[in-house]
C-alpha cells in the first residue's frame, strides 16, 4: 500500500528514486537535432542544452512504440527509453537514417536517477526538467558504478527539503494516484496517442512530419479517440486487475489498466469508450460503485488542476 508520507513528498516537497526500468540511448552527429525532429511527437526544433522533451516514438501505423525523454547537451542527445523496448527502438531508429550524419549508441551502464515534486531543483546541479507527475521533476544520468553514492547524497538533500527516497511500490501507486499513466501498463503498442490523455503534453499539432503522423493528424481531425483513459474511484475493498471490465447499464463500456488501495478507496486508471464521456452515474467495476474522475488529460499528473 502507497504510504502516505511518500505521496505527499511529490505532492509538497521531494522524493529521490533510481528508475530501474528505463534505459539511454545516445544519438550523436551533426544531423541529430533535425533527425529526431522527423521521429518523436513533440517538438524540438530550437531544444538548446540543458533542455529536456517529453513524447511518443511511434510505428508508421501511429501506435506508441516508446514514451520517451530527450535530453539535450552539447554534443547531442540522450534518449531516455523504457528498458524493456530497447531491441525494437534500435532497429526502429537505425531504420529511418538514410543519408543523415547520425549515430546511435547504447549506454547499457548508465542509469536513471530522478527527483520529483516542487522542491526537486534543491537536489542537485545539473539534469534535466522532466515533470513526471504534474508537481515537477528533474532528472540525471549516472554510471552504474556511482548510483549508489549518488542516491545516498540525493535522499540527503531529499530529507533536508522535507522530503526522502521512494520505493519503488510508492512510485508505482503514485501514478494511479496522481493520474499519469505509465508506459507498459496503461498503454502502449496497443494505443494512439489521443487515448493516452498526454497530448498537451507528448505531441505538438504545429511542428513538422514524423513518422506515424497521418494517423495522429487525421484522429485529431475527427475530433475524438475511440476510448480514452480516465481516472476512477472504486467503493471495493481491494484493486481490480489489469482487463477488468468497466460496465454501464449491463454493458462493457472501459477496462481498468491499473489500479491501487489509497486515500481510503480504490483509485484506479481504465478506458473509457467514446460516447460515454457525459455519464456521471451507475458505473460499476467487479460489481462496485465506480466514480469517473475525469480524464486523464484533466488531471494532476499532467499539471492541469492543483496537486
Amino acid at each position: 500500500m502507497l504510504h502516505p508520507r511518500e505521496l505527499d513528498w511529490l505532492r509538497n516537497s521531494v522524493g529521490v528514486l533510481a528508475l530501474a526500468d528505463r534505459s539511454v540511448i545516445a544519438i550523436s552527429g551533426d544531423d541529430a537535432h533535425e533527425w529526431l525532429q522527423g521521429q518523436i511527437t513533440n517538438q524540438c526544433e530550437g531544444a538548446r542544452p540543458g533542455a529536456s522533451v517529453y513524447g511518443f516514438i511511434l510505428s508508421l501505423k501511429g501506435r506508441i512504440m516508446a514514451d520517451v525523454w530527450a535530453y539535450f547537451h552539447d554534443g547531442g542527445i540522450w534518449l531516455e527509453v523504457p528498458g524493456g523496448a530497447v531491441d525494437a527502438l534500435m532497429e526502429r531508429l537505425d531504420r529511418y537514417i538514410i543519408m543523415e550524419d547520425v549515430d546511435l549508441e547504447r549506454r547499457p551502464t548508465w542509469r536513471i536517477l530522478t527527483a520529483q515534486g516542487p522542491k526537486s531543483d534543491e537536489i542537485a546541479s545539473g539534469g534535466w526538467p522532466s515533470n513526471r507527475l504534474g508537481t515537477g521533476g528533474r532528472t540525471w544520468l549516472v554510471e552504474e558504478a556511482d548510483l549508489e553514492a549518488e542516491l545516498e547524497r540525493s535522499s540527503k538533500r531529499a530529507i533536508d527539503a522535507g522530503g526522502g527516497s521512494l520505493g519503488a511500490l510508492a512510485w508505482r501507486h503514485a501514478h494511479v494516484v496522481r493520474g499519469r499513466p505509465l508506459f507498459g501498463v496503461d498503454f502502449g503498442d496497443w494505443t494512439y496517442p489521443q487515448e493516452t490523455g498526454l497530448t498537451a503534453i507528448a505531441v505538438s499539432f504545429n511542428k513538422g512530419c514524423y513518422v506515424g503522423q497521418e494517423t495522429v493528424v487525421m484522429l485529431q481531425n475527427r475530433g475524438k479517440a475511440p476510448k480514452v483513459l480516465w481516472r476512477w474511484e472504486i467503493d471495493d475493498a481491494d484493486p481490480p486487475g489489469p482487463e477488468t471490465p468497466i460496465v454501464l447499464a449491463g454493458a462493457e463500456v472501459g477496462r481498468v489498466t491499473s489500479a491501487v488501495a489509497a486515500d481510503g478507496a480504490i483509485q484506479a486508471l481504465g478506458f473509457l469508450k467514446r460516447g460515454h464521456e457525459t455519464e456521471r452515474e451507475g458505473f460499476e467495476i467487479r460489481g462496485k460503485s465506480a466514480r469517473p474522475k475525469g480524464p486523464v488529460a484533466e488531471g494532476p499528473g499532467v499539471g492541469r488542476e492543483p496537486g
